[in-house]
């Protein structure tokens, strides 16, 4: 389960970010998805699984160690993009897709490919078609298991706040769908964005404020709201992905006007709402599975800056995609839990 949220600030700013929440704790050093913030300049050869090939833009985020293949980044034109599980997705042979005239990725290195490829949102959209999900598996994963790959859609967001969702859900693909700047998981995204309609009650104020906060019973008993928060009653409270969509969108909506330079502060306080914490989502009654959140991106796209922290610390790293003239790596600081 992971969720992505982008926000805007008065000055026009945007900001991108995700938890990334899985079932096992990927910081453990054991782990083949420990995950670390990679930096790549532009002209460097990324070394892919299926082939490589040659970044037209420097960009980084944060990758399983060892890998190009980033769950979360950005780039130095400041688009950003993350990739969330969809067990919807489909996959192609290596083969077929190039005789199809079209280009094979992995699955897991798709956010790499496009963030070292285009530059926007529409660039984004207008090549989408050239590629699609080759039936590959993820080689950390194979070698490790019991997963193999990581069955996903994904998310672009741009500096200027365009965003779009791509789905391989056709032979591997995509499905190019226009974006409401949130992203969780199954099922698809038309599903999701057409569910909050079951929602359309929902208000960033109190109804307490207004003659809705107060009626009559029967019996002539004036009846007023219970505290705050009236204009969100009824927001889904769990931790499904559906529920997680409805919270991240709203909630992104209804925040305070902010400034640019409040943005990660802002974008982290929205994402306060989907963390899992440890020990909520348990597979069976043993737990020997557990579904939480591993850490929090966030992405301000107009500095090109990258911000993490792994769950259960206020230690954040922060760099941006011109640190670097070479490849390079950095180490995301742990929690006690993770250490």
């Amino acid at each position: 389960m992971c969720t992505a949220i982008t926000i805007k600030s008065r000055q026009g700013d945007y900001f991108f970010g995700r938890t990334l929440d899985f079932i096992t704790d990927i910081f453990k050093e054991a782990d083949p998805l420990h995950p670390v913030v990679g930096i790549w300049p532009a002209g460097a050869t990324v070394d892919g699984q299926i082939e490589s090939w040659t970044a037209r833009y420097a960009f980084g985020g944060v990758a399983p160690r060892g890998t190009v293949a980033l769950f979360d980044g950005v780039n130095e034109a400041g688009l950003a993009g993350e990739l969330n599980a969809l067990d919807e997705q489909t996959w192609a042979p290596v083969d077929a897709i190039r005789a199809d005239g079209r280009t094979p990725l992995l699955t897991e290195e798709v956010v790499s490919y496009f963030l070292s490829r285009y530059a926007t949102v529409r660039e984004v959209r207008d090549h989408a078609d050239e590629y699609a999900c080759a039936d590959v598996d993820f080689a950390p994963l194979a070698a490790a298991g019991p997963f193999s790959r990581v069955p996903s859609h994904f998310i672009f967001t741009d500096a200027s706040g365009d965003s779009v969702v791509l789905e391989p859900l056709h032979d591997g693909r995509f499905t190019v769908l226009d974006s409401i700047g949130v992203l969780t998981n199954s099922p698809t995204y038309d599903w999701q964005v057409t569910n909050l309609r079951n929602y359309v009650q929902l208000q960033g104020f109190n109804a307490g404020h207004t003659q809705l906060g107060e009626t009559t019973s029967g019996s002539g008993v004036l009846l007023r709201q219970i505290g705050y928060g009236s204009g969100l009653l009824g927001i889904p409270g769990d931790y499904t992905s559906t529920s997680r969509f409805v919270r991240a969108a709203f909630l992104s909506r209804y925040i305070d006007d902010f400034d640019s330079a409040e943005g990660i502060g802002a974008l982290r306080d929205v994402f306060a709402s989907v963390v899992v914490p440890r020990g909520i989502e348990k597979s069976d009654p043993s737990g020997t599975y557990r579904d939480s959140t591993q850490y929090w991106s966030g992405y301000d796209l107009t500095n090109r800056a990258i911000y993490v922290s792994a769950h259960g610390t206020n230690a954040t790293i922060r760099r941006t995609v011109s640190d670097v003239t070479e490849p390079a790596v950095y180490d995301i600081p742990l929690a006690p839990v993770y250490a």
